[in-house]
């Protein structure tokens, strides 16, 4: 019956985790269109505000996904390792390319901003083509092949254990 919460804890840590993320995801594919500064700040604060329940819950999802293999013996299975291995790399990943993309945005358009785990003040807004020339450097076929196709490459791994 405890694997069975754990279960549970994990399927819904990971629609919290998407659900959460979902500001983010919708902003990066709408604010490369962008360019009025209000609006890109206004975006960027919406995918901030969401950010705490997305930690939290990746956090019960990534405890969950660990526990569940000790409690059913699976830690033998290529796929279970080989989930890890993905889920290890997309948030590496992730963090990489919000350090450089989202995060130098929010400097860029005159938010307060973080690099590395400092706080920053905002600073004078950069000019229009700056920011302009930024936004056409964030991948979003990267960001979909990472964030969208590994994720479900780790859950089809789930489903199907292929080996």
């Amino acid at each position: 019956m405890f694997t069975k919460w754990i279960l549970f804890l994990h399927v819904l840590s990971s629609i919290t985790f998407f659900l959460a993320h979902g500001a983010s995801a919708a902003t990066a594919f709408r604010i490369r269109k962008e360019t009025d500064f209000i609006r890109i700040r206004a975006m960027l604060d919406l995918s901030v505000s969401t950010f705490m329940a997305m930690v939290y819950s990746f956090l019960v999802l990534g405890l969950s996904g660990l526990a569940l293999p000790f409690l059913v013996k699976l830690w033998d299975k290529g796929w279970v390792w080989t989930s890890i291995v993905l889920m290890v790399f997309v948030v590496v990943w992730m963090g990489l390319f919000n350090e450089k993309g989202f995060k130098e945005l929010r400097r860029l358009v005159g938010l307060p901003y973080m690099r590395g785990s400092k706080e920053f003040p905002a600073e004078t807004p950069a000019s229009a083509e700056e920011v302009a020339a930024h936004l056409k450097k964030i991948n979003l076929h990267t960001l979909v092949i990472v964030g969208y196709v590994i994720p479900a490459i780790v859950l089809w791994l789930m489903v199907f254990k292929p080996f």
